[in-house]
């Protein structure tokens, strides 16, 4: 880790390659396989997890309401004690010359995707991963009788529930690995431009939270980076993640397979000129590296960013993203935890997870619960009405199944 717990006290930090700048006064001071990660996903969802010990809790925030500003950098929030909490932390981490002044280099932000920055209902990887399943029984029709895909495609969630994790591991590396990564991706694009939600019947992109797309955006105003720790497959959430959020693929950690460097075998010429070196493609194989889920998302983004972050969102629904919220606090830095609560029927879905346990650790540790119907003046960019209830299909498995 990176993290300097010494505070900072002085001027601003120069940019990198500037020359120290002397510290202003304080009386000028500034406020400021194809699919071979589709069925890890559904792997990730299914795990419980367990508090450790509970870190230090240091109540960091004022409770004072910050002075208007000109322009609501939040206008999807409704004013209370959710949003000021959030401008609050803001206006601690970024204010100079101050014992809370975060700089910019530790500044960073994770959040959870599925529930936190989308709605989860069917999980999106979740239903990529049934449409390639469909795509893959056409060109193979022999299959469409047999088990595990006539239950995968018929619907039927009584059955599927009772076979576990190790069932969607054992189908998608036997059937469905082997391809290169960025055939993967590309399978991927043309199923976000091309598939809608069950539900609401727009693109999945529609479904993503105009309330979390503003947070995002404020958090790199006051000089965040902005990473998504997601349980879902990593060939899914880089072009989900640029499309939706403009976050980049080397800012999302998720569950991955390992791979291989392979040549591509094609009877394509190269252009005149070419290295043949351009035949060398990344291939995915069938064996799990990183479920990123629970306990494991503390260990990706310490391998990944290098760095605790001072501000983590998760959301009620599984236990996932407890062990992430308690990384972040554990932050010798002033920090910011967020639990999104499903709590609105009329305008997404209501639903809490069957132990409670993260509305628990909420209060447990203090961490702030965004509750969707009181908190969110606007839940989608736009509002959308619900298409007649479609039945219920095997991707609601992937968000509710038990582990086994």
């Amino acid at each position: 880790m990176h993290e300097d717990p010494t505070t900072v006290t002085t001027g601003t930090r120069p940019a990198p390659g500037q020359p120290p700048t002397a510290p202003p006064r304080r009386s000028m001071a500034a406020i400021l396989p194809l699919v071979a990660l589709a069925g890890i996903v559904a792997t990730a969802v299914l795990l419980g997890s367990r508090p450790a010990v509970p870190p230090t809790v240091v109540d960091h925030l004022s409770s004072e309401p910050l002075p208007p500003s000109a322009v609501d950098p939040l206008p999807s929030w409704n004013a209370g004690p959710t949003k000021q909490s959030i401008l609050t932390f803001l206006d601690t981490v970024t204010r100079p010359n101050t014992d809370t002044f975060v700089p910019v280099p530790e500044r960073v932000a994770v959040f959870d995707h599925d529930g936190t920055l989308v709605c989860e209902k069917p999980i999106v990887h979740g239903a990529f991963l049934i449409e390639r399943l469909r795509g893959f029984v056409d060109k193979h029709p022999e299959l469409a009788h047999e088990e595990p895909y006539a239950t995968l495609l018929s619907g039927d969630i009584d059955f599927v529930r009772k076979l576990g994790k190790k069932f969607f591991a054992d189908l998608t590396f036997s059937t469905l690995a082997g391809a290169p990564e960025e055939e993967l991706e590309a399978s991927v694009r043309e199923f976000l431009a091309t598939a809608r939600h069950p539900v609401f019947g727009v693109p999945y992109g529609d479904v993503t939270y105009q309330p979390m797309q503003e947070l995002i955006a404020l958090l790199r105003s006051r000089g965040f980076t902005v990473w998504i720790c997601s349980g879902s497959g990593i060939h899914f959430m880089r072009p989900a993640a640029e499309a939706w959020y403009g976050i980049g693929p080397e800012h999302v950690i998720a569950s991955r397979s390992t791979t291989e460097m392979r040549e591509i075998e094609t009877t394509e010429e190269l252009p005149a000129g070419s290295s043949p070196n351009r035949r060398l493609a990344l291939f995915v194989k069938p064996e799990l590296e990183v479920l990123n889920d629970q306990d494991r998302k503390p260990v990706s983004i310490g391998e990944q960013i290098g760095r605790r972050p001072i501000f983590a969102a998760g959301n009620v629904g599984t236990t996932g993203d407890i062990a992430m919220l308690r990384w972040s606090q554990s932050s010798r830095r002033p920090n910011l935890q967020l639990l999104v609560l499903h709590d609105d029927a009329e305008r997404e879905l209501a639903y809490d997870e069957p132990t409670n346990a993260s509305l628990k650790a909420a209060e447990q540790y203090g961490w702030q619960v965004v509750r969707m119907a009181s908190d969110w003046k606007r839940i989608f960019a736009k509002p959308l009405q619900r298409q007649a209830s479609p039945p219920v299909r095997s991707e609601e498995m992937l968000r509710e199944t038990p582990a086994q």
